[in-house]
């Protein structure tokens, strides 16, 4: 079992250099870790409440996600709310990237976002692509999947 607590420094560097890249192409999304419901890091807990005042976040669920997920042992999951304005949920397009700001209570990463497609199957209702903003927390798998979503655009 890998188990990565915090990622190396040139992850980090890669997914800044990635950020900054699509900062010319495209405006910047802004991400809020959700705590999980564990309810043991009452400091992830606070600050979110804490943001969620303070902010107008939208909680748009099965439509955004920190993949593969954030920080577990500060307290949180892949559940994430975006900054009102900051992305269009309603004109999504498969493979399109976006620079991205991840906050967390003890941290915040420059990343990238990109749109990718979750499942082969159109959706039962509306009969669209199902899509979803994928949100990187930077490790070396996270990496690798940022490169194959770009590879299946």
């Amino acid at each position: 079992m890998k188990v990565e607590i915090e990622p190396n420094g040139f992850v980090r560097d890669s997914f800044r250099c990635l950020h900054n890249k699509y900062l010319r192409k495209n405006h910047t999304v802004h991400a809020y870790g959700e705590p999980n419901g564990g309810g043991y890091a009452k400091d992830s807990h606070l600050w979110f409440t804490s943001m969620r005042n303070m902010k107008d976040l939208v909680e748009m669920p099965f439509k955004d996600y920190i993949h593969p997920e954030a920080d577990y042992f500060e307290g949180y999951w892949d559940h994430c709310s975006i900054e009102k304005g900051t992305f269009d949920y309603d004109n999504m397009r498969r493979g399109e990237v976006f620079p991205a700001i991840l906050y967390f209570h003890h941290e915040t990463i420059l990343t990238v976002a990109c749109v990718v497609r979750t499942s082969e199957y159109p959706d039962i209702v509306t009969g669209e692509e199902q899509l979803a903003l994928y949100i990187y927390y930077p490790s070396e798998d996270s990496l690798e999947e940022f490169k194959k979503h770009m590879e299946l655009k």
